[in-house]
């Protein structure tokens, strides 16, 4: 197959365009998980501050004077079952926010990849094998 001078030019520019076009949706795609792992890590930091005042006032309820009373236990028990609701809650983040970090450095990566591909299309142009390469021996009778 061959392509003249006009089609090279006609395709490498689609091709280009194609390319920055992937690059432009890949890096808007990045900058919206971006947005998106913001939220997360705000929420994040929201269940640890949760957590760190949990963890305070049981302390002093552990010394308060009412330590051994019924109410004071369940209060306690009831703070413990929040902490531990927080600690998944902030494990499944957690486990979201890795997803969405891995997630933008293979967009970036796209984004790179398809910037040079553009770049090398600006100067690549298809060449013909000069002499047909010899067929394949038969291979069992089978051509």
């Amino acid at each position: 197959m061959t392509f003249t001078d006009n089609q090279q030019h006609q395709h490498r520019e689609a091709f280009i365009a194609e390319c920055r076009q992937k690059a432009w949706g890949a890096l808007c795609h990045a900058e919206w998980i971006s947005k998106n792992l913001d939220d997360l890590l705000a929420l994040y930091q929201k269940f640890q501050d949760e957590d760190r005042k949990l963890i305070a006032e049981m302390k002093i309820a552990e010394t308060a004077i009412d330590y051994h009373t019924v109410e004071n236990r369940t209060k306690r028990k009831a703070m413990q079952e929040r902490r531990n609701k927080l600690a998944q809650d902030m494990k499944a983040l957690g486990e979201n926010i890795g997803r969405g970090q891995q997630s933008l450095a293979q967009i970036h990566q796209s984004v790179e990849t398809n910037l040079q591909l553009a770049t090398h299309a600006e100067t690549w142009e298809w060449k013909e094998v000069g002499a047909q390469l010899p067929k394949s021996e038969n291979h069992g009778g089978v051509s």
